[in-house]
């Protein structure tokens, strides 16, 4: 009679266990399907945008930044972040394309991008804010921020024709432009040389161009590094005033 007692009792606590276990699964498949329809949901809203418009000319280069590959990348879009999406920048049209899981290119809505990091640069997107001489609305590079400067940059690619005629049809071919802008003081400031540089900056203009000579930098050679570092080396002189 004890053993049947006992025996009860353990077929009692199997089944309760039996029960509990169910009811974690239950629970665990309830937590899979909420977070598989939120998945769904923010990749629906990421790959719902236009397709994008192919260019018609016979190109000798491409619009886009670096290479006219995808590459993975990190975005923000509409506040969400998706940590590896293919990216490719057009230059020419200022649109962040991505590739679809359909192989579809889409361009992204810039009003709802936040920012994108492809070839270890952070970019992001530029709403006009009021502060003076602020430039157009678009995506831009941030090369440098701190407590006195952010140091941005502008690429854009234009299209040009070759007057070279080839079997009776015209290419085409982009060419790039850079625009690097200081926010300082609440006022954006327009680069486009060392002298509008080193005039911006102000200060340490003498320690400055024997730095950049020391360096042999040079703005006609790369214009990025020479801006970057300048700006870089006068946040380090203003730190030890």
């Amino acid at each position: 009679m004890m053993k049947l007692h006992i025996w009860l009792c353990l077929m009692a606590f199997s089944w309760q266990t039996l029960l509990a276990q169910d009811s974690s699964l239950l629970q665990l498949s309830e937590q899979y399907a909420v977070e598989y329809m939120e998945n769904a949901s923010t990749q629906a809203v990421l790959y719902s945008g236009n397709g994008q418009k192919p260019v018609l000319q016979d190109l000798l280069n491409h619009q886009y930044f670096m290479e006219k590959e995808y590459i993975n990348g990190r975005l923000s879009y509409n506040g969400i972040v998706y940590p590896a999406v293919s990216l490719r920048w057009d230059l020419s049209r200022d649109e962040l394309i991505i590739l679809s899981p359909a192989n579809y290119n889409i361009v992204l809505n810039n009003e709802i991008l936040n920012f994108f990091e492809i070839y270890d640069y952070h970019i992001f997107y530029l709403h006009p804010d009021g502060l003076a001489d602020c430039p157009p609305a678009g995506n831009y590079i941030r090369l440098f921020s701190s407590n006195d400067f952010h140091l941005f940059e502008k690429l854009t690619k234009t299209m040009y024709r070759d007057e070279t005629l080839n079997k009776n049809r015209y290419s085409y071919y982009f060419e790039l432009t850079t625009i690097f802008y200081l926010l300082k003081n609440e006022t954006y400031y327009k680069i486009s040389s060392r002298k509008t540089l080193l005039k911006t900056l102000e200060t340490h203009r003498k320690e400055l161009r024997k730095f950049i000579n020391a360096h042999n930098l040079s703005y006609k050679r790369d214009a990025e590094k020479m801006v970057l570092e300048v700006v870089k080396e006068h946040e380090k002189l203003s730190r030890h005033e």
